[in-house]
């Protein structure tokens, strides 16, 4: 069977441009439909923008490709950063359901710079587990 997917998320853009409540406030009106379909993963960008992490309590059998790198930053981000961001989410989903990843790929970054941010996302996915 193939792996169906879909991307939600706070895609780069300026802060005054809003974002849907339900986006922002938590998700029974994504997950339930969702959780529902043939969707078997979504993913989240959340490292633009930190989400309200109680989103993810809501997908109870969907897979989370949870973006922890942010692609339209300059900055690296630390593996604590990180680390930490992975441990919020793991408040609200199960570790087996929780996959790391760069917001949306990585193709607007030099290729240094794209290696040395997903160094530091396998650094700390790996310390937590």
């Amino acid at each position: 069977m193939a792996l169906l997917t879909t991307t939600i998320g706070a895609y780069p853009k300026p802060d005054y441009i809003p974002t849907p409540d339900w986006f922002r406030e938590g998700g029974a009106g994504l997950s339930n439909p969702t959780e529902a379909s043939s969707i078997r993963a979504i993913s989240l960008e959340d490292a633009h923008r930190h989400n309200n992490l109680s989103l993810l309590e809501h997908f109870k059998t969907t897979t989370v490709i949870f973006g922890v790198i942010a692609i339209a930053k300059s900055g690296i981000e630390t593996v604590g950063e990180i680390s930490d961001r992975l441990k919020a989410a793991l408040k609200y989903i199960d570790a087996d359901r929780l996959i790391a990843a760069p917001d949306c790929g990585l193709g607007f970054l030099n290729k240094e710079l794209a290696l040395a941010k997903l160094a530091n996302m396998v650094t700390a996915a790996k310390a937590v587990g």
